[in-house]
């Protein structure tokens, strides 16, 4: 019998991309946090860093949900991007109180969705594997 409905829901698609993408920002904060602590990294280089750092997470976050959507590659990547973000942005503003400047808000918007875009044509041209190609429907 067959579904009516096929391929991954909206959440499906979106909920582990985005996790994905929240843990590699994360993930890649925390590994500049030491290197400032150390010395390696210098303080002036923190802001650069962390705008890098959370465009590698919206690229992944984009590549992934590009990779698992069943159609319109591109706009899931936004999504998955812009759902980085805003939990970032939210996590940052409501759970540790930190002020608002809009042109840094802005900035990092930015560089999330040109990441997301990235990830997502990276996501959108991999080759997908037939891995049932041998039985015959």
């Amino acid at each position: 019998m067959r579904k009516t409905n096929e391929g991954p829901s909206p959440v499906a698609v979106l909920l582990p991309a985005a996790a994905a993408g929240v843990g590699t920002t994360l993930l890649l904060m925390l590994v500049g946090a030491i290197l400032v602590h150390r010395g390696v990294l210098p303080e002036q280089a923190i802001a650069p860093c962390a705008l890098v750092f959370l465009a590698l997470g919206c690229a992944a976050a984009a590549l992934l949900s590009a990779k698992r959507a069943p159609g319109g590659k591109f706009l899931w990547a936004m999504g998955a991007g812009a759902l980085v973000f805003l939990v970032l942005l939210l996590v940052g503003v409501f759970a540790l109180t930190q002020p608002v400047d809009v042109v840094r808000v802005a900035t990092s918007l930015l560089c999330a969705l040109v990441a997301s875009v990235l990830g997502g044509f990276a996501g959108a041209n991999m080759r997908n594997k037939k891995r049932y190609r041998h039985l015959k429907k």
